[in-house]
């Protein structure tokens, strides 16, 4: 899906949740080579995937790329509230530890699951 401009008038991503936008354009300093600006929005979070390639080809499997690195990470919860993903399961827990928060927190990950609580003065 081409479009004419993949940015509002405020510079902000237009990109739908589970949709991707591109245009293409041609550099000052390499005027004979076309490149993509390429946006995807994760359908999942809302999170914005953008890139710069030579080919749509590339830029869909950097994307690709992203979305089996995001998939692989830690999601903590307080509650249901998300509070943040990690690469590890210590890193994890130990901002749990110094977030501040106090009740149950949740670690979700690709086939993992943890759950515990933090007390107000374990901090």
């Amino acid at each position: 899906m081409s479009t004419n401009s993949i940015n509002d008038n405020n510079g902000s991503c237009v990109c739908e949740q589970g949709k991707e936008n591109y245009i293409t354009f041609r550099p000052a300093h390499r005027p004979r080579q076309i490149f993509y600006q390429y946006d995807f929005r994760y359908a999942g979070d809302g999170e914005l995937f953008s890139c710069v390639a030579p080919s749509l080809e590339e830029c869909r499997k950097r994307r690709d790329e992203w979305l089996r690195k995001k998939s692989e990470r830690y999601k903590l919860f307080i509650g249901i509230k998300k509070i943040g993903e990690f690469d590890t399961i210590s890193q994890a827990k130990q901002y749990a530890q110094t977030s501040g928060y106090t009740g149950v927190f949740n670690l979700l990950g690709k086939d993992y699951r943890d759950s515990w609580y933090v007390f107000a003065n374990d901090k």
